[in-house]
C-alpha cells in the first residue's frame, strides 16, 4: 500500500529552518512514510494531548504527523528533539 503524503504549512515552515544535511535526510525520511507501516523503526503512537498521532525520530529530530485515513498521511509539523510537542 501507498500513501500520499501531505504536508501542512507550518511543517513547511519549519524544514525551511533547517540546515542541511539534516534537512536532506528528514526529507528522505519523509519519503519512505509513503510505505508506513505501524512496525517501522522509529516511529513511536503518541499519547495525552496527542493521542492518535504519530512521531518519526530522525536523529535530533522529529515529525509529527496524522495517518488521515487509508490512503493519506498529514504532516503536521517537524521540530527539534529539545522544543518537544
Amino acid at each position: 500500500m501507498s500513501y500520499c503524503l501531505k504536508i501542512q504549512d507550518r511543517a513547511i515552515k519549519s524544514i525551511k529552518k533547517i540546515s542541511e544535511p539534516h534537512k536532506t535526510l528528514i526529507k528522505r525520511k519523509i519519503e519512505m512514510l509513503k510505505k508506513f507501516t505501524k512496525d517501522m523503526p522509529n516511529i513511536k503512537t503518541l499519547q495525552g494531548a496527542y493521542k492518535g498521532l504519530y512521531r518519526l525520530r530522525i536523529g535530533n529530530y522529529r515529525v509529527l504527523f496524522d495517518v488521515a485515513d487509508k490512503s493519506t498521511i498529514i504532516i503536521l509539523d517537524i521540530f527539534a528533539r529539545k522544543e518537544g510537542y
